[in-house]
């Protein structure tokens, strides 16, 4: 029987081919992310053309390094119309919208149901927490799970997928840190956040399992000047591949963009970690181009915003959840304008004159803007680091915009956070209901 066809692209994206079926993930081959804050460590080998030989995309989920708009627009239109984008069945269905607008066919996969491409490739898609997913496929007698960002932390989680896929040949999951993890001097908090996602793929090997583990979907360096500082203790792949083989059962295999492997193949991973190490010596030089935004700017995208959230959401219960300071009004500081300002929904965005140090969370005006802007703009702003802890709470600000990431997903408040905590009562994350309760700050 023929075996399994995987070839690198880049962070999260690889190509899974047998026969005439070549689908490929999450395909991000240029750009920046997260508001011009994250790029990719080494170039992309392939082309927008090379997408002439691919047969169907999936997309995990609606983050810019798993799904980048730009990449599909792209390619070319004759191209387009060939290639059949998988992707979950959401409830805003806004992935599938674009991609049909772009003339790509779509199949919106319902969860756990197997989708057969051909006789002997088959794929089913699980929703994960918010909006990420992961991706089991059985091609031949081979069974390959795709966990991507699916922060599978913890034997519960792992075994209840397991229930799902059973033992796999080959795992592919995510290996550093891909938030704010501490201010800059929080050094040592970072060092065991790196730890921990190494501890994350040890779990993962074992209760799945894996006879190889590919380390992907983390290939990336923060390149704004207000994150650089994040790049100091990323786990780095040498590391990486020695953890796997030494403690787990798996096999490590470290693929640079371009390379193909045959499942179940030996394979040197040696020149791709020269190669990603030469990547990451490079001097990178970091994003500083970031605009001013006026306080009367941000008020007039402060009015917009709210407005958004008024309009979808019980209103009535977001003015209790304020009046009993579960939405508490935060502070901010913007540092690029030197200016402190206080927000939440009731009240908007107001000029204040309490001190830096007295802050919940310090930022730049156009951070601040994004968040207003987008419903995903404060789920921008954690990714990409571009703020500051102060000595506040930085979650009473995240929590603000709580009912925007739920809208974002298809979901309103207050019935959108039940429906979700019901879905996923079988994986629970307590750290995600302690966020949602304030008992946890992010870092």
């Amino acid at each position: 029987m023929t075996q399994p066809t995987i070839t690198f692209v880049n962070h999260a994206s690889v190509i899974f081919s047998s026969k005439k079926i070549n689908l490929i993930t999450d395909p991000w081959l240029f750009g920046s992310a997260f508001n011009d804050s994250w790029d990719l460590i080494s170039e992309s080998k392939m082309q927008v053309e090379d997408f002439k030989d691919v047969s169907h995309i999936w997309f995990s989920h609606e983050h810019p390094d798993h799904f980048y708009p730009r990449v599909l627009s792209s390619i070319p239109e004759e191209i387009r119309k060939k290639i059949t984008v998988l992707f979950q069945d959401t409830l805003d269905h806004r992935v599938a919208k674009k991609c049909r607008e772009l003339g790509f066919s779509v199949i919106e996969m319902k969860h756990n149901k197997f989708y057969k491409l051909d006789n002997d490739f088959q794929v089913k898609c699980r929703p994960y927490l918010l909006y990420d997913s992961l991706l089991y496929l059985e091609i031949g007698d081979k069974k390959i799970l795709n966990l991507n960002d699916c922060g599978v932390d913890s034997i519960r989680q792992a075994e209840y997928i397991h229930k799902i896929t059973g033992n796999v040949d080959l795992l592919l999951t995510q290996f550093g840190y891909a938030a704010h993890i501490g201010d800059p001097e929080d050094v040592e908090l970072r060092k065991q956040t790196s730890k921990e996602k190494l501890s994350r793929i040890q779990i993962q090997s074992k209760i799945f399992n894996a006879k190889y583990v590919i380390p992907f979907a983390s290939f990336v360096w923060f390149s704004h000047e207000d994150n650089f500082y994040m790049n100091d203790e990323v786990n780095k792949i040498r590391n990486v591949e020695e953890f796997i083989r030494k403690e787990t059962k798996s096999t490590p295999i470290i693929l640079y963009p371009g390379d193909q492997w045959i499942l179940g193949e030996d394979h040197g991973n040696n020149k791709a970690i020269e190669l990603y190490e030469n990547d990451f010596a490079k001097e990178h030089e970091p994003h500083r181009n970031s605009p001013k935004i006026s306080l009367e700017e941000l008020q007039t995208a402060s009015n917009n915003y709210i407005e958004n959230i008024r309009s979808r959401n019980n209103w009535t219960l977001i003015k209790l959840a304020h009046s009993i300071s579960f939405l508490k009004t935060a502070k901010i500081f913007l540092k690029d304008l030197e200016l402190s300002v206080t927000f939440d929904l009731v009240h908007g965005i107001n000029k204040s004159n309490f001190s830096k140090k007295d802050a919940d969370i310090i930022m730049d005006s156009d951070s601040l803007a994004f968040a207003f802007k987008f419903d995903y703009g404060a789920d921008t702003l954690l990714a990409n680091a571009r703020f500051r802890k102060s000595g506040g709470r930085t979650m009473i600000f995240f929590r603000q915009f709580m009912i925007g990431t739920l809208n974002n997903n298809g979901r309103t408040f207050p019935l959108g956070i039940i429906g979700f905590l019901l879905r996923e009562r079988s994986m629970w994350k307590s750290l995600f209901v302690e966020a949602i309760l304030g008992k946890y700050d992010f870092e």
